[in-house]
């Protein structure tokens, strides 16, 4: 689960616009392999992971509220996080791994001064070490990407939201890098997960989709959530 609150809170910083859009990225991990989708709208974020240990899932995130809503579609059930609780779950996390420290400063990102073509863009790679809790990563980031002058206006909302706060002093403040993030590679204790992007447009999504299907059983984390319970799926 760390690794997962880790590495999901690059993930989610990559995009925060008013507007509607749909971002489709490749997952390679040794849990979890294919592509990601995740829609935004507004506020609302939802999140469809590739098939893991528990199958099939999408999270659905209200960044402004704080809340989260776990679909396990296999099991037709909807595990609902309220932002208290998710509160609790980061601080315990970020207890653990920062040794204590939940104030920590987050890790900071390196100019490597190297190039590479990521999904047909040339891009700049920065990577980041977080000696506290034994993670690191590299983010490749394209400058010239569609848009990202849009998207850049927004980024601070979302670091403002409940959301990116929790997760402070875990990752990197990506806000700083000066494009977008085409591919991301985080390491956490041995479990290295790849994200690379496969595309990313402005497109209308249904707000139907951040809805809890009719036919799913509602249940609300225990006050005190294991950390085996699934985090929100992929901060700035």
């Amino acid at each position: 689960m760390k690794r997962t609150l880790i590495f999901l809170t690059l993930i989610f910083t990559m995009l925060a616009a008013r507007a509607d859009f749909v971002i489709q990225q490749k997952m390679e991990s040794a849990m979890q392999n294919g592509d990601m989708t995740m829609k935004f709208k507004g506020d609302k974020i939802r999140v469809d992971m590739p098939a893991g240990p528990m199958g099939d899932m999408s999270t659905i995130m209200d960044l402004a509220a704080g809340d989260s809503t776990t679909l396990l579609h296999s099991q037709k059930m909807a595990l609902k996080i309220s932002a208290a609780q998710m509160q609790q779950m980061m601080q315990q996390v970020k207890g653990r791994s920062n040794n204590g420290a939940t104030n920590a400063e987050p890790p900071k990102l390196q100019d490597t001064g190297k190039t590479e073509t990521v999904s047909g863009y040339d891009a700049e790679i920065y990577t980041w070490t977080n000696n506290n809790n034994n993670s690191g990563g590299t983010v490749w980031v394209a400058k010239s990407f569609p848009n990202y002058a849009k998207i850049k206006a927004q980024l601070d909302k979302l670091n403002n939201s409940p959301m990116s706060q929790m997760s402070k002093g875990m990752a990197p403040d990506t806000s700083i890098l000066p494009g977008m993030m085409v591919k991301t590679k985080a390491d956490v204790q041995g479990q290295e997960i790849t994200m690379t992007l496969i595309s990313a447009q402005e497109a209308p999504v249904d707000a139907a989709v951040f809805e809890i299907p009719k036919d799913y059983e509602e249940m609300n984390a225990p006050a005190r959530p294991a950390p085996s319970i699934p985090a929100p799926a992929p901060n700035n």
